[in-house]
């Protein structure tokens, strides 16, 4: 309870700091909207080309699409400032009043900020879904939309685990972000069904970044049964409570050879 009531003063503090300057707020909402209708019209040129893509059509593309800009929007508008810490916070010594306060440096750093830009991406991720799931012939029942909702909270969470692993690199490198640009483009990937790509790419989208097992699988589970979603659901978490355990302990391992740096 103390460290719920400690996030969301973070986070209220956070977001009074940002609407102060509204229009800048407003900018940006308006810029990510702008940027993922133009991702979405890109999709929807590509469909419109063909009949359909290894025969999911334009509406599943769409869902798809949409399921997985919340998964992304979730772990934008909480865990942002990762981007901060691992390109230039660590280097400028910025980091040092988190490592002077009594509490988790981790925790910190993700309650600090909430980032209203990610309300663009959910926005998004909201209509298509229910834009296009009205227009498919899905399997609706209480498993299957349990499976969907787990799905798309557990991909959130291993997005940020990612981000918090590479991250934490910075402690020792001073600068990380790079990497982590490269690894979180690695997740768009996952707007687009498996099947599309090849072996080496569907196995590290469900083993290795396993965005794939948290979206793709929900969502092909709802058109083509085949699975147990109780089971599904089961592995889901599993597999992100291996990756949220390992990328904790990789940032604590590193967070201990922390030295503050102003160059």
């Amino acid at each position: 309870m103390k460290y719920i009531k400690l996030y969301f003063t973070y986070a209220k503090c956070s977001l009074m700091g940002k609407l102060t300057y509204k229009a800048n707020v407003i900018i940006g909402l308006a810029a990510f909207l702008i940027a993922q209708t133009f991702s979405l019209l890109t999709l929807y040129l590509i469909i419109s080309a063909v009949p359909s893509i290894d025969g999911f059509s334009i509406y599943q593309m769409g869902f798809l699409f949409g399921i997985t800009n919340l998964a992304l929007g979730i772990d934008h508008l909480l865990s942002d400032r990762l981007w901060t810490v691992s390109y230039y916070e660590v280097k400028t010594g910025k980091m040092d009043h988190f490592f002077l306060r009594p509490l988790p440096v981790l925790f910190q750093v993700i309650a600090s900020e909430i980032q209203l830009e990610a309300l663009g991406e959910l926005i998004v991720g909201i209509a298509l879904t229910c834009l296009c799931s009205s227009q498919l012939n899905i399997i609706v029942s209480f498993s299957s939309i349990l499976l969907l909702i787990v799905g798309i909270i557990c991909a959130a969470i291993i997005i940020t685990s990612f981000k918090v692993f590479v991250a934490a690199l910075a402690f020792i490198f001073k600068r990380s972000g790079p990497l982590l640009q490269v690894v979180y483009n690695i997740s768009t990937y996952s707007k687009y069904p498996l099947p599309i790509f090849p072996k080496v790419i569907q196995y590290i989208l469900l083993f290795v970044i396993p965005l794939g097992l948290c979206l793709y699988v929900p969502f092909d589970n709802m058109f083509n049964p085949t699975y147990n979603p109780y089971f599904l659901i089961l592995a889901i978490i599993g597999f992100t409570t291996v990756f949220m355990t390992i990328a904790l302990s990789f940032w604590k391992f590193c967070a201990k050879r922390y030295e503050s740096t102003g160059t």
